[in-house]
């Protein structure tokens, strides 16, 4: 049953990437803004009945493992390249974010 509400937020984020990524109207538009005020509605309502059974507890923990894996991308593969400031702390930030990472996918998967 849970199908319902994900495609409604599947559809919604559809229609606002389409509407105001690809479409180069402007914001002023009245088309535009029925657009993405249905798609935010969409996305709203869904997310509403998707997460509505779920524990609080239980999306805290998913929320923390999605940054920990987030946090733990970044360090492994965007810090270690910012320049010559981190020059030293390529190896020991690689090895943080790894560990990092994998602990956030534990945590959000799981």
């Amino acid at each position: 049953m849970e199908i319902i509400p994900a495609i409604m937020v599947g559809f919604g984020l559809f229609i606002i990437f389409y509407t105001a990524i690809r479409n180069e109207k402007a914001v002023n538009d009245l088309i535009f803004q029925k657009n993405i005020i249905f798609a935010i509605l969409l996305v709203g309502i869904g997310a509403y009945i998707l997460f509505s059974g779920v524990s609080a507890s239980l999306l805290r923990m998913k929320f923390i493992g999605l940054v920990l894996a987030l946090f733990g991308f970044f360090l492994t593969f965007k810090f270690p390249y910012c320049g010559a400031y981190n020059r030293g702390m390529d190896g020991t930030a690689m090895f943080f974010g790894i560990i990092i990472f994998i602990v956030g996918l534990i945590v959000l998967i799981f």
